[in-house]
């Protein structure tokens, strides 16, 4: 029997705090947590979820698009025959997006710094969970449809309450933390990451995998294990971090200062200097609440860096920051409820897929 390691497992998020407005709490739990695990947030983004890159591969040619809290940009450039802007909140984020040349700016999804009904599409994709209220998630929709022309497509995922992958999410629990562990040291991530040597009979390629075992036991064919190994499993892809990791987290250093009353270390980060374009230069300082102060993080727990950590205890010499990110768990059904509630869109498809709900939204009427 396994031992389920503490990094994977998310706490109830405590929505009763009078001192705190929800801006302050998005900050906090959210925009200052990005900030400072952009490189090693960035190094797990790097492949395109199916549904979104179908999505952006069947817009027609020259089409104008959105990504709203576009992350890295991984999919900005998914489709080199339309022109698209990206925007979010985390600074450092969006200088990975500038020094992978896209357009991309620092601004708020509540005031997106475009005119209304400029785009001919948007999409959102693992943003809206995010925000602290109904409230706000239905005016961040309102937000990316207010940009997008009448009769254009906006894609959104957020992630779901019903969902069966590493996590283990109480069903009765909507809000709640998740754990984001960073890397102990960048020389461990290093040794990881180093190719390995082939083994002596090496199947030679084009020759069929045999059947073989999974974690359980049980034997399963090579397609079968292909799947098993799916980042379906978890919205953290299980990325080869490889250099691109180790150089990130070189750049980023944090500071332990202390711990309140809920068991939270604050952790000051020291921001990495903004190389993106400038754009999201001279929108940084609009950006209500840029994320450049405090972080939150669960006191320090472990990691490790076999290919499923949560198989393994955690042990003291494996010691890394971890910080707690929020997310509201949607049910079936919930997104399309918030979408019908701005009534100036109509649903054209959902689904479900990789442990999010996702919906295709027209825009029907603007005001």
């Amino acid at each position: 029997m396994t031992t389920k390691n503490p990094l994977h497992i998310p706490s109830a998020f405590q929505a009763d705090q009078p001192d705190m407005t929800p801006e302050e709490k998005e900050q906090q739990y959210v925009h200052s947590v990005y900030q400072a695990i952009a490189p090693h947030f960035s190094a797990t983004r790097y492949k395109p979820w199916p549904v979104v890159e179908e999505f952006l591969m069947t817009m027609p040619l020259g089409y104008v698009g959105a990504d709203v809290g576009c992350g890295n940009g991984k999919y900005i450039g998914v489709n080199d025959k339309l022109f698209m802007v990206g925007s979010d909140r985390s600074s450092n984020l969006i200088s990975i997006c500038g020094e992978r040349g896209h357009e991309a700016m620092v601004c708020d999804g509540l005031a997106l710094p475009y005119r209304s009904q400029f785009f001919d599409f948007a999409i959102s994709i693992a943003v809206i969970h995010h925000f602290i209220s109904p409230e706000r998630r239905v005016a961040a929709i309102e937000e990316i449809l207010r940009i997008v022309r009448v009769g254009g497509r906006v894609l959104i995922f957020v992630w779901a309450l019903e969902q069966t992958g590493k996590r283990d999410f109480d069903k009765e629990t909507q809000d709640v933390f998740v754990p984001w562990a960073l890397a102990k040291k960048p020389t461990e991530l290093r040794k990881s990451s180093e190719p390995k040597k082939p083994k002596a009979n090496s199947r030679p390629q084009g020759v069929k995998k045999k059947d073989r075992k999974n974690n359980n036991g049980d034997n399963v064919s090579a397609g079968q294990a292909t799947m098993e190994q799916d980042e379906a499993k978890g919205n953290e892809e299980n990325a080869d971090a490889g250099s691109v990791v180790t150089d990130a987290l070189n750049k980023l250093t944090v500071q332990e200062d202390h711990t309140d009353s809920q068991g939270i270390s604050n952790i000051k980060e020291n921001s990495l200097q903004d190389q993106g374009s400038t754009a999201a230069d001279s929108l940084s300082s609009s950006s209500a609440h840029t994320s450049t102060a405090t972080t939150t993080a669960a006191t320090s727990t472990t990691t490790s860096n076999r290919p499923n950590p949560e198989d393994t205890p955690p042990t003291p010499e494996a010691a890394a920051p971890v910080y707690n990110r929020y997310y509201h768990l949607f049910h079936k059904g919930e997104l399309e409820d918030l979408v019908l509630q701005t009534n100036k869109a109509s649903i054209v498809q959902q689904g479900y897929d990789r442990d999010n709900w996702w919906c295709i939204l027209e825009k029907t009427r603007h005001e």
